[in-house]
């Protein structure tokens, strides 16, 4: 049996939501026997001891969150030499064309480019609107054509069939070649 690679999924996240699609895909590729760990970027002091790196962040108001920024910057030469994954929830993926304009313009190309991201996930999260503040209900409302997406109600977006199948497609990348 080969050995198959240490993971690192860390995630930036605010209301929780970004933790689960984490801790979701860390399940996915465990079920395949990865050694998977799970954590915020805050907790991370090294990224030495990983094989791969899987990164995730929501998007608030346009951007992906500072600790995730401060985690690039910090560990950007050493992501650049590990196969590397980013994935970001991000509430505007359900308006029609949502899932292009998060991908030309909540992803940071050059950034990610330079240190050699192999693929990025865009998914769905869930609102809670009772834990929103109002100024972030305001900026997200702004966000909004009006013609769909989410109203004031809390509801869980996220599609786990689309998740997992992402983590699939992450895991078929980290396993190691067959030779025939």
């Amino acid at each position: 049996m080969s050995d198959l690679p240490k993971v690192l999924i860390a995630y930036a996240t605010v209301h929780g939501s970004t933790t689960e699609v984490a801790q979701f895909i860390g399940q996915v590729l465990a079920e395949y026997r990865f050694d998977v760990t799970v954590t915020p970027v805050e907790n991370i002091l090294s990224v030495a001891e990983y094989d791969a790196v899987i990164l995730g962040s929501p998007i608030h108001t346009g951007m992906w969150l500072m600790p995730m920024t401060r985690f690039l910057n910090r560990f950007e030469s050493e992501l650049g030499r590990k196969p590397f994954y980013f994935f970001m929830t991000c509430i505007r993926v359900l308006e029609p064309d949502g899932y292009q304009h998060a991908r030309e313009h909540y992803v940071h190309h050059d950034t990610l480019a330079q240190i050699g991201v192999r693929d990025i996930g865009i998914f769905a999260g869930k609102l809670r609107w009772d834990s929103i503040n109002l100024r972030d209900r305001w900026t997200l409302s702004l966000r909004y054509d009006g013609a769909s997406g989410p109203s004031s109600r809390s509801d869980d977006f996220r599609d786990w069939t689309v998740i997992r199948a992402w983590a699939e497609s992450v895991r078929e990348g980290l396993e190691p070649r067959q030779h025939e």
